[in-house]
């Protein structure tokens, strides 16, 4: 999906239309800043405002947000998704987020598996017929982390052959994502906004191709 967004977003009415939706959104103003953090509404002190004020405007730092927020929110609208990777100095972790990396969304996947142990499913199945009651249920652990795949083809079938093989694994806190907010609740899979201009665009370059060959 992501690549045939990006192969849409090349064609110039859907670029035209793009620009069009990402310079109503980003307001520039050579003075100002595009976005800031609303804060009336939260309920805490002054002192921790001024805190949470603070750290937002040095992301927007780290991100060079002034200058990159066409370019950020663009790739966002395009793919339905970004990621970026926050790197911290391990040796001295308390001073924060040193750096954010931009990530291809093509090439992150999100994993989210049981923690299997060896005979753990055939002890929980004959503890949970000895127990009348349900809540003595052993809930599974969850494992969540993503797989980073620098080759550009998307990892499909089983993350563990796939993805984990080739991949490198990221724990799911050094990860901030941001999704479109669109779900195909059949398939379960994020979709961009451009999603429901795909058939509009297959018509418009098939009349396009036909209105050629019928004025030749």
């Amino acid at each position: 999906l992501i690549k045939r967004y990006r192969e849409m977003a090349l064609h110039p009415e859907t670029d035209s239309a793009i620009e069009d939706i990402v310079n109503e959104a980003i307001v520039s103003d050579s003075n100002d800043s595009p976005v800031e953090i609303e804060l009336s509404n939260l309920n805490a002190s002054d002192g921790i405002k001024t805190k949470i004020r603070k750290e937002f405007k040095y992301i927007l730092d780290l991100l060079d947000f002034d200058k990159k927020a066409h370019e950020i929110y663009r790739n966002w609208y395009i793919d339905g998704r970004i990621y970026y990777h926050k790197i911290i100095d391990l040796k001295n972790p308390e001073e924060g987020i040193q750096e954010l990396r931009y990530i291809d969304a093509m090439k992150m996947r999100y994993i989210r598996q049981q923690k299997k142990k060896p005979g753990e499913q055939a002890a929980r199945a004959v503890a949970q017929l000895k127990s009348d009651n349900p809540m003595d249920y052993d809930f599974p652990e969850i494992e969540e982390y993503f797989i980073y795949n620098p080759k550009s083809v998307y990892p499909t079938g089983n993350p563990m052959q796939t993805g984990a093989g080739q991949g490198i694994k990221i724990a799911r806190d050094a990860v901030t994502y941001c999704t479109s907010g669109l779900v195909d609740r059949n398939k379960g899979t994020t979709l961009s906004y451009l999603h429901k201009a795909i058939k509009s665009i297959n018509q418009l370059r098939m009349i396009e191709d036909s209105l050629v060959i019928y004025r030749l």
